[in-house]
Order: structure tokens, then C-alpha cells, then sequence
């Protein structure tokens, strides 16, 4: 499994880590969504990795059913002092029929014990914070909103890397083709998306584009893995769990792992390869792609490394 110092070496051949480490650990902070399970999969991860210390949460839309979800599950890690910040909470309910299935003996009440969004970003985030996106960019546009965001990096899960940039070889067959593709984390809110792609206030800007992560796969041999080391920490027991659940439901044998791998490039960048783009939306699709520029701050995936990204999700002290 990878170490900490094993990953630093590794950003610092090719990516400037130290600014985001503070006692061995980067400077995390997490917002998410709960319409797909591998949101809730990278919060359980980011809990529990060596070299992450998780400073907030931010959740979108942020619905009474989901507060009480998340505040349920970090009280099961003695984090319940971690802020909590929504985006709406008069939205409807937020909830997977998998979040609910997870956790079946346990009472979990609504609750409305959250902060908002955008103020638990201005206060979390700073210019030696990794924020991490799996859903939505609507907190981020409201905090950017208020003209006082800063933020060092930005790992996103989201964006397009078409045939104009991805190798013949490196293509999956899903997108061969294309030059742009709808997105759901842009799209959902595309002047949030536009918000965040134009502000200068975040220094680093990376994008893990659907035509890589779609790639990423959790599969019944992955789970065989993480058996044998499960009980090492409380994520990968949590993890596993969770992963069990899942795949005894009929048909699924297998899970896309957008998030995890997003999650994963945030704390050790040489995971992926990445190239210098724009990201733009094609105003009459409505799809989004991208285009090499040589002076950007935004990158975006290309390719990535299997056994290092497994890794990373798998590590332990």
C-alpha cells in the first residue's frame, strides 16, 4: 500500500504538494453529493487516509435526510465536531435508496444541523487547501459569489477530454468519437460550472473527466482485495461494508469508481496524466469539451495508473 512519504515523493517529482501538508497530512476539504454511492464511498475513505486531514464538508443540495445521514456516519468515526455546510435545504429529499439500506438496525432522525455552504468554504478553505468536488459546483459559485474565495487547488469530478485530446490508444469505446459529451456535474448547474472555470482566486484547477473514471472500476476481484486488509482501519471496514452491500443487490457485480478516483488524485497527483486545456460547453448541445492551451490554470485527465490508484484507496498506517 502506498505510505505518505512514498506519495509525497511522488507529487514532488512532478506536482507542488508541501503547500497543502501540515504534519504529514493535506489539507482536505470535501464537497458531495448522495445521488450516487461513490460519493459516500470518498467521504469514508477521506475520513480515515494517513494523509488526509478532512477540515470540512460541504454537501449538495444539503436536505434534512441527508444531514442526518452524514452527521450519523461521522459520529461513527468521532468526527462529529466537523462542519457541515448545505447548499439548500428545502430541496427534495437527497437520499439514495442505497444510503438508506446501508445502516438498517441504527434510528437516523432528519435533521437541520448544518451551516451554509458557501460559509463553511470561506472559512475552510484557503490557499494551502486541496478542495475535492464530487457533485455539483453550486457551493463553490456561492462562495466565489461573495468575492472573497481563495483556494490552492481544485480536484474536480466532472469535464470531457475528446478525441482532440486522448490518444486513439487510451480511448474507452463509450466515447470513441466524441469531442464533447454531456457532464452531470457541470451541467447540473452550468453557471456554477462557468463561475468556478473563470475565477482567478483558485490557483490549480483539475478536472477528472468522465471518459477516464468511467474506466474505473470496482469489481467483485476488488472487493476480494480489500478483504484481506479491511480490518485495518475503520475506513476500509466501512468501505467494505458498504461495497458488500452493494454488489449482493441482483445485477451489480460492478461499480464505476468516479469519485474515489478523483479523491485519489487529489492526494497523489502522478496517479493520472494530465494535460493543459480550457473546458468549454458548446452552447447548442449543451455539451461539454475541451481544447489544449498552453497558459492555463486547468488541467484534465487523460489516462491514469490502475495500481496505484488501488494503492492509494487501500492505504493504511
Amino acid at each position: 500500500m502506498a505510505t505518505a512519504e512514498l506519495i509525497n515523493q511522488s507529487n514532488s517529482t512532478m506536482f507542488n504538494t508541501d503547500e497543502f501538508l501540515i504534519d504529514t497530512r493535506l489539507q482536505v476539504v470535501f464537497d458531495m453529493e448522495t445521488n450516487d454511492p461513490d460519493d459516500f464511498i470518498t467521504l469514508l475513505f477521506l475520513l480515515g487516509h494517513p494523509m488526509v486531514n478532512l477540515k470540512a464538508i460541504t454537501i449538495v443540495p444539503g436536505t434534512p435526510d441527508q444531514i442526518s445521514f452524514l452527521r450519523y456516519v461521522l459520529g461513527r468515526f468521532g468526527r462529529s465536531d466537523l462542519p457541515l455546510g448545505i447548499f439548500n435545504i428545502n430541496a427534495k429529499p437527497g437520499l439514495s435508496k442505497f444510503h438508506l439500506k446501508l445502516y438498517p438496525n441504527a434510528s437516523i432522525k432528519e435533521s437541520r444541523e448544518a451551516l451554509d455552504g458557501s460559509d463553511v468554504l470561506l472559512n475552510y478553505c484557503d490557499e494551502k487547501t486541496i478542495l475535492i468536488c464530487g457533485g455539483p459546483l453550486k457551493n463553490v459559485a456561492k462562495a466565489i459569489q461573495t468575492g472573497q474565495f481563495k483556494l490552492g487547488r481544485l480536484v474536480a469530478q466532472g469535464g470531457f477530454a475528446g478525441d482532440n485530446i486522448i490518444p486513439e490508444e487510451k480511448r474507452l469505446s463509450k466515447f470513441n468519437g466524441r469531442i464533447t459529451c454531456p457532464t452531470f456535474n457541470l451541467s447540473a448547474d452550468t453557471k456554477a460550472a462557468k463561475l468556478v472555470l473563470d475565477y482567478k482566486g483558485i490557483k490549480e484547477k483539475f478536472f477528472v473527466s468522465k471518459n477516464v473514471c468511467h474506466g474505473v472500476l470496482y469489481t467483485n476481484d476488488t472487493h476480494e482485495q480489500l478483504e484481506k486488509i479491511k480490518d485495518k482501519s475503520q475506513s476500509l471496514q466501512e468501505i467494505y461494508h458498504a461495497m458488500s452491500v452493494y454488489l449482493n443487490k441482483p445485477g451489480k457485480h460492478v461499480k464505476a469508481f468516479h469519485d474515489p478516483l478523483t479523491a485519489c488524485c487529489a492526494i497523489d497527483l502522478s496517479i493520472g496524466q494530465w494535460k493543459d486545456v480550457q473546458l468549454y460547453m458548446d452552447e447548442k448541445t449543451k455539451e461539454w469539451g475541451s481544447v489544449i492551451n498552453e497558459n492555463p490554470n486547468v488541467k484534465i485527465i487523460v489516462d491514469y495508473d490502475h495500481e496505484k490508484f488501488l494503492s492509494t484507496l487501500f492505504a493504511y498506517t
